[in-house]
């Protein structure tokens, strides 16, 4: 007996030491943007610049944003205990050139960053049963 504890006690201390380092990932362009202003580089994802502390982005980024909240809202709202709803730390800007675009506060960019890495991770959408208990509470 005390020498299967002993291999256990070895083996959860060899496991328990190991490190697994991920692959860099080496990437030389952001995404393309269609809907980026011809005064801009297209290859921004949708994220143009910085204004201040908030974050100047396309419509389509806007719209990726939303369409990220729909999916993962009430999974956000588990978890982070921050309630999104549409459009949530964003307002409509108008650039020098008269484009409309839109400005992300940093708080909101770093909600939109979590979203995006559970939609790369394909963590599982809110499902119709979380929607449905939701709808009742609210």
């Amino acid at each position: 007996m005390k020498k299967l504890a002993s291999i256990l006690a070895l083996n959860f201390l060899f496991i328990g030491c190991a490190t697994v380092t991920p692959n860099k990932i080496q990437d030389d362009k952001s995404s393309y943007d269609a809907t980026t202003p011809k005064q801009y580089d297209k290859d921004n994802g949708g994220l143009i610049s910085f204004v201040g502390d908030d974050a100047l982005i396309t419509r389509q980024a806007r719209e990726r944003y939303n369409n990220l909240i729909k999916m993962y809202r009430i999974k956000f709202k588990k978890e982070k205990a921050i309630d999104l709803n549409e459009d949530s730390g964003i307002k409509p800007y108008k650039d020098n050139f008269a484009n409309e675009l839109y400005l992300i506060d940093s708080e909101h960019l770093v909600y939109f960053g979590v979203l995006n890495s559970w939609l790369k991770e394909k963590v599982a959408q809110d499902n119709i049963i979380d929607k449905t208990i939701d709808k009742i509470n609210n």
